[in-house]
């Protein structure tokens, strides 16, 4: 969806005194200044052939181009025709936009305080839930507080590191969701996981944005963090899972909605097992499941009996997977196993031989799906 390269501009402030300073330079030059967005590989070449390390001002086929920032893979530019502006004019106006961009980008200090203030409540965040307290407001002596009115929508992102890649920095990862969704977010560090807060009136201007006008929150939330997962894998090497929470929250369910996103992904990490991104409308079953006692749990998998041994098959399992997924559809299930569709009918009775239960029919499906989800519970396939 194109939501996600409309919305690449990092810093709003920035955004807007590159705006007003256009205005200006067009009043004083005379001329019209015209917004275009190259591809990073057409400028570095630019660049090249220039023989320079200055971000410009280049002419380019009678035209004056001037640099303003780099955005994911594409470099933000102004444009002009290279009669209506003298090589001083030109100069000039980069010299402006450089100072800009340099007075948008905050100092060290300050980038050091954004950070001890997310670590502060990551560790109130941590210290609750270690406490069981998942209605506890935020205390004044939080920072962030102030940013944390009214309601948002929560993202945990799981970062397992393999021991060679490079550890998530919070700079670099707050840089990357500025620049990803548009504006101002919220990080707060946790155990092994970052805590995303996006605003609800940032969440409703991307929705806003976007082409598809029609679809739903869910929609929204699925390709957000489709999205967001591919920009984090592109940037840092490491298993990755990620979830989202299933409404936006208040200030006083942040306790509970990150332990709702760490269930989530602990949820979504044993029942499918090969996906990244875990969606809680996706895991109700699962949920319910999981919540049924230990001891009922095995207790039911010991009545199961020969069908246990059957559900060890790796081959009848993941038949068995793909057709519930694929809501019984039985041409579309032979589609995504590669298979004939009479091979999967020959599957699917045998299967029914084996156990008497045919999975085409809804009570049968419902049994045999449950049983799935309560012996990758006890045997933690």
């Amino acid at each position: 969806m194109s939501l996600m390269n409309s919305k690449t501009h990092g810093k709003k402030g920035y955004a807007m005194e590159i705006k007003l300073l256009k205005q200006q330079v067009e009043s004083v030059i005379g001329t019209s200044l015209s917004e275009s967005v190259w591809e990073a590989k057409d400028w570095n070449d630019v660049v090249r052939a220039a023989n320079s390390s200055e971000p410009g001002p280049y002419r380019v086929d009678e035209r004056w181009v001037w640099f303003v920032e780099h955005q994911q893979g594409s470099v933000r530019v102004l444009e002009s025709e290279a009669a209506t502006v003298t090589e001083s004019e030109a100069r000039l106006i980069q010299m402006l936009l450089t100072a800009a961009r340099e007075t948008a980008t905050p100092s060290p200090n300050l980038k050091r305080e954004d950070e001890m203030r997310s670590i502060q409540l990551g560790e109130w965040l941590e210290e609750r839930l270690e406490q069981g307290e998942l209605t506890q407001p935020l205390p004044d002596h939080l920072t962030l507080k102030v940013k944390l009115k009214g309601r948002m929508l929560p993202f945990l992102l799981n970062w397992e590191s393999s021991g060679q890649g490079q550890a998530i920095s919070f700079s670099k990862l707050n840089k990357l969701l500025k620049s990803y969704f548009g504006g101002e977010v919220i990080l707060a560090p946790l155990k092994e996981a970052w805590l995303i807060l996006l605003g609800e009136e940032l969440f409703m201007s991307l929705r806003e944005e976007s082409e598809e006008a029609a679809e739903t929150e869910r929609d929204l939330m699925a390709a957000l963090c489709q999205g967001l997962y591919e920009l984090v894998t592109n940037e840092w090497v490491g298993g990755f899972h990620l979830t989202v929470g299933s409404a936006l929250i208040a200030e006083t369910e942040l306790v509970s909605a990150t332990l709702f996103l760490r269930q989530t992904l602990a949820l979504g990490r044993m029942f499918n097992v090969t996906a990244p991104i875990h969606f809680p409308w996706e895991l109700r079953l699962e949920r319910l499941v999981y919540s049924i006692p230990e001891e009922q749990r095995r207790q039911f998998a010991l009545e199961l009996g020969d069908r246990a041994d059957l559900l060890q098959d790796e081959e009848i399992r993941t038949t068995l997977e793909t057709f519930f997924a694929l809501d019984c559809n039985v041409s579309e299930t032979a589609k995504r196993l590669y298979i004939h569709r009479n091979t999967l009918l020959y599957r699917i009775d045998k299967f029914k031989q084996e156990t008497g239960l045919d999975v085409r029919t809804f009570n049968d499906a419902v049994l045999v799906k449950l049983e799935l989800l309560l012996y990758k519970v006890t045997k933690r396939l």
